[in-house]
């Protein structure tokens, strides 16, 4: 989502950007949602652009020392999972995802290879997105 140019028949057709996302995972809900009423999705691999990778969170980029995953990546996650395949779909992707990162995490223990993952990610992955939590909506 750093760069899109999207026709205004296809905004026109589907809408805009949902407003329930704060950050994070909207331009894959579009992009989705244009695929679904028939719109073909290109990438350019000749185009050149420049992304100043996490400026607007601050959780990755030029820092030396990573900030944990903000909770808003895991709600963005989890709504759009659920909004656009339902919800044993996003219980089923969350699973998976947790038990490939668990093993990377152990793999990577095993071979002595740096930890590159923001601060307690598996933790607050599990705690909200497979954890039910009463007052996060799953629209």
């Amino acid at each position: 989502g750093a760069c899109m140019i999207v026709r205004r028949q296809v905004l026109e057709q589907i809408g805009l950007l949902d407003e329930h996302y704060f950050l994070y995972y909207e331009e894959q809900d579009l992009a989705l949602r244009a695929a679904r009423a028939g719109w073909t999705c290109w990438y350019v691999p000749a185009s050149r652009v420049v992304h100043l990778v996490g400026q607007s969170s601050g959780v990755t980029g030029a820092q030396r020392t990573q900030k944990r995953t903000p909770r808003y990546w895991f709600d963005s996650r989890r709504y759009f999972f659920v909004k656009s395949y339902g919800t044993l779909y996003a219980l089923a992707a969350d699973l998976i995802f947790a038990a490939g990162f668990a093993l990377w995490r152990l793999r990577r223990l095993v071979q002595r290879k740096p930890d590159t993952d923001p601060p307690r990610f598996l933790w607050d992955f599990i705690r909200f997105s497979l954890i039910p939590v009463r007052s996060r909506q799953d629209r």
